[in-house]
């Protein structure tokens, strides 16, 4: 059923952008900007943030089968190799998402990029949604996609309530756990593209 397609790829999109990961560095560097005379109010930030994350996620959910077809890649390498990709991810984010080293210090100049992409919608989202355009339809991408974007912003807008409920400790552990999530959907990915390419 379309519905159930639509949860499982929100549910697989949001755990691969995983923002609970990126709340205690973005709130880290906003409450620096702040203090350091920048006037923006979280809301805003957030709000900003989304607009660019529901860009990009449109963006591959709508040209993913298309960046299949005309760069004549098989469905089953790209999940081969997105799965592999993904399973780095996991690993990377289990390891402290060693990437948001490199996040801006100026709130204007990060919100798209880095913290939209690739913090958010990195190489881990995109190949994630091109190798779901392989068994799903851009319909079901499209807003399996707008779902995950409004879980995400739900996430980020709860970012300082989430801090001081559970802790910047607590709040990356909770990024941590979707962090099983993504190796468990790149592996999937690996062994779906594996048995594909034997039937050939």
């Amino acid at each position: 059923m379309i519905i159930d397609n639509v949860l499982v790829i929100a549910i697989k999109v949001f755990a691969v952008m995983d923002p609970f990961s990126i709340i205690p560095y973005i709130l880290s560097i906003f409450e620096e900007a702040t203090q350091g005379g920048e006037n923006m109010k979280w809301n805003y930030l957030v709000n900003k943030i989304e607009i660019a994350v529901v860009v990009l996620l449109l963006i591959f959910s709508i040209i993913g089968r298309l960046i299949l077809e005309f760069l004549g890649i098989e469905p089953y390498s790209l999940e081969i190799g997105g799965g592999i990709l993904l399973v780095y991810l996991g690993i990377d984010t289990l390891g402290g998402f060693q990437q948001l080293k490199f996040l801006s210090k100026r709130l204007e100049e990060a919100v798209v990029t880095p913290i939209a992409t690739p913090l958010i919608v990195g190489p881990g989202t995109m190949t994630a949604l091109v190798s779901l355009s392989v068994q799903n339809s851009v319909l079901e991408l499209a807003i399996g996609s707008l779902f995950a974007a409004l879980l995400t912003y739900i996430v980020l807008l709860s970012g300082p309530i989430l801090i001081r409920i559970l802790g910047r400790t607590g709040t990356v552990a909770a990024g941590r756990f979707t962090a099983i999530i993504i190796a468990a959907f790149g592996v999937q990915l690996i062994i779906q593209g594996i048995s594909e390419a034997k039937l050939i």
